[in-house]
């Protein structure tokens, strides 16, 4: 059968640019997902024009009690994308009360994605698979090692417990001290902290639990923040043999299955530093699907015919921009004042990319950024 005839669902967040690139990934071409938007005030997500039908849920609970009860097909599988961590993890602890309904990121057993995405773990699995890791140590919260070296970075166990909020550079033990303060994890890590020259993100697949791995691009920021993520990347094909083995290292150990995100940080030598994996669609996996490489598509062929085209990696030719939008004008025009709104409108028009503005969906982006004006009259 064509992967037309399945039945797509995306379930994520409402008002996020990530499942946004999903639908519109599997709507360009000719695949009309239903969508579960959790949370949200404005429906971003769910008003593209490609969506089928969607559901509008303030839980993930709710989200998944609406994607038992209504799409559980006994006769064919359905196929089932998640954009977030939270997400992912709820579906991983219901792992068998779902495997025979739908194909979704997975690691062949109940919570066995959970188990990996607890830093630590992924941290020494890393390691043993042949890639460098910061000097690491798991403490509860107000533990001070006897042999710590400084400066220190804290850092949440997984991705969805605290995530920005509780990292910081300590410099001494009184820096660390007065961090635990403010930290809300109960449990964490403490990594030796390295000077960043840049991030490296690398997105792909896996199927045929973890023996097949598929990267499509990695990608490089252009500026660095101090607290954030960056929201503008040169993005080309990826092209690294040394990750590439690692990655189907690591995946076949996991046994995971899904589109992944991998980071790297980059040190003033070059160096490059595991930092974490997510087990999830990533935002950056729309300049994929722009570039040739639909990563959506590609996994579910991948799932459902067991393999994907071999000529599936397209070529970039030269640095290829791609830029989040409307999270960069909040960050570097309206937070730090690094560029003015004439300098950022300058990068919207030159970016190969945009993460919300479209001309073929546009109503999404009425949303998104009307929405943004009204909060901001609403606060003055």
């Amino acid at each position: 059968m064509e992967l037309k005839e399945y039945t797509f669902i995306v379930f994520g967040e409402e008002y996020h640019y990530n499942p946004l690139g999903v639908v519109r990934s599997l709507g360009e071409e000719g695949i009309r997902p239903i969508v579960i938007a959790y949370g949200g005030r404005e429906h971003v997500v769910s008003s593209s024009r490609y969506v089928k039908r969607a559901h509008h849920v303030q839980t993930i609970e709710e989200g998944y009690r609406i994607l038992k009860v209504m799409y559980c097909n006994s006769k064919r599988k359905s196929i089932l994308i998640v954009c977030d961590d939270v997400v992912t993890s709820y579906l991983d602890e219901h792992y068998d009360e779902i495997k025979d309904y739908f194909y979704f990121n997975n690691a062949g057993e109940c919570g066995r994605i959970s188990k990996y995405q607890n830093k630590y773990i992924s941290n020494k699995l890393a390691e043993k698979c042949g890639v460098r890791i910061p000097k690491t140590w798991f403490v509860k919260r107000g533990e001070i090692p006897e042999d710590l070296e400084y400066p220190v970075l804290t850092k949440p166990i997984s991705s969805y417990t605290g995530w920005k909020k509780d990292y910081y550079v300590c410099n001494s033990e009184k820096d660390l001290e007065n961090a635990y303060k403010a930290i809300k994890c109960e449990e964490m890590l403490l990594q030796t902290y390295i000077k960043k020259k840049n991030e490296l993100c690398v997105d792909g697949i896996a199927w045929n639990q973890g023996k097949n791995v598929f990267v499509s691009i990695e990608s490089l920021y252009t500026y660095l923040l101090p607290d954030y993520y960056s929201l503008e990347m040169t993005v080309n094909t990826f092209n690294n043999d040394e990750i590439q083995v690692f990655l189907e290292k690591m995946f076949e150990e996991i046994r995971f299955e899904g589109i992944f995100s991998m980071e790297f940080l980059i040190d003033d030598k070059d160096n490059k530093w595991f930092l974490e994996i997510n087990y999830r669609n990533s935002t950056w996996s729309y300049a994929s699907t722009k570039l040739g490489m639909n990563l959506p598509v590609l996994w579910a062929k991948g799932m459902v015919d067991g393999s994907i085209d071999k000529n599936a990696r397209k070529q970039v030719s030269g640095n290829y921009i791609a830029l989040a939008e409307i999270m960069d004008f909040d960050l570097r025009v309206r937070k730090y004042r690094y560029i003015n709104i004439f300098q950022w409108f300058i990068g919207v028009l030159k970016a190969d990319c945009l993460y919300v503005w479209n001309w073929k969906d546009l109503k999404p982006v009425v949303v998104a950024w009307f929405s943004k004006l009204a909060r901001g009259i609403k606060r003055r």
